[in-house]
């Protein structure tokens, strides 16, 4: 079903050598300098941005929450689609609204962008495991409706968005052979992406406190759903793989820079970056994603 809808900055030159100085020694290069100049970006800023709506919306089941939004990307050079996994602690009370400019800053930049919107924990009906099974019918739905001339796609996620999409990338093999798409290969991307749900569920912050109502329970109470849910456990080495790529900032307060790792992924650490910047345009984040995107 398809609804339409209406759809200089000027840097110091020691500011700006002193950051690709910075950036350079830790492994990160950019191509694009307009991406360079916000770092620990509050979540007020994220919410004060301007947004555009969706080219167009489609649902992929019943529930008011399981459809996504697609937004066309910009320019005529063709880039990899993306799928767009939210985060929000798995909480009802966070949809994809707070990434909707992250949306918009991927589609300017020549990217179709599919964000998937989800069942979650509290009113919405979610939790696990029907949040994770909303997320493969929704990348289902998108792989079915790709041109058959994309033969890569990328699969972000951020924060809880995160633990979700490399849940999904292991199991994408599948989803491409029921589309009859096994020449697509898939980028994954976690931005401050929850690797290990069971120690996350230990930790004291907001986020992590809440992983419970998530789960439906402390590891110690379901260990085997916090063993099927957890990304750490699961290989990410199927050939429609490409990459797995965990990005995270040093400043993160909600994420800690410990869950950036898997045995199968590399892992990219941004100096001053904090939980939100991937989500802001006009982050130096921001630009480190770009330039892992196919």
């Amino acid at each position: 079903m398809i609804a339409n809808r209406p759809s200089v900055f000027v840097i110091p030159l020691l500011y700006s050598l002193l950051s690709i100085i910075c950036l350079v020694f830790s492994g990160v290069t950019f191509a694009n300098p307009r991406h360079q100049h916000l770092e620990n970006v509050p979540y007020m800023k994220i919410s004060e941005l301007p947004t555009t709506n969706p080219t167009q919306t489609y649902t992929y089941g019943q529930n008011e929450h399981q459809y996504i939004a697609f937004w066309a990307g910009k320019g005529s050079t063709k880039k990899a689609p993306i799928i767009m996994i939210h985060g929000g602690c798995w909480l009802s009370v966070f949809d994809m609204q707070h990434s909707i400019a992250q949306a918009n800053g991927l589609a300017a930049e020549g990217h179709d962008v599919y964000s998937l919107e989800y069942r979650r924990t509290g009113k919405s009906g979610g939790g696990w495991p029907a949040t994770f099974e909303d997320v493969q019918m929704g990348i289902l739905h998108v792989i079915n409706m790709l041109d058959k001339d994309v033969m890569m796609l990328n699969l972000i996620g951020h924060s809880a968005g995160g633990h979700l999409a490399l849940l999904a990338a292991s199991d994408i093999q599948r989803h491409l052979a029921s589309a009859e798409r096994d020449d697509i290969r898939l980028n994954v991307v976690g931005l401050a992406a929850i690797t290990d749900i069971a120690q996350y569920a230990r930790g004291d912050n907001s986020c992590q406190t809440v992983t419970k109502d998530f789960m439906q329970g402390m590891p110690e109470q379901v260990p085997a759903s916090y063993f099927m849910a957890n990304p750490i456990h699961i290989p990410l080495t199927d050939s429609a793989i490409s990459n797995v790529i965990l990005l995270q900032g040093d400043a993160d307060t909600i994420v800690p820079v410990r869950q950036a790792r898997h045995p199968h992924g590399q892992t990219v650490i941004v100096p001053n970056a904090g939980h939100f910047d991937w989500l802001h345009p006009q982050s130096v984040a921001f630009g480190q994603l770009l330039e892992v995107l196919r």
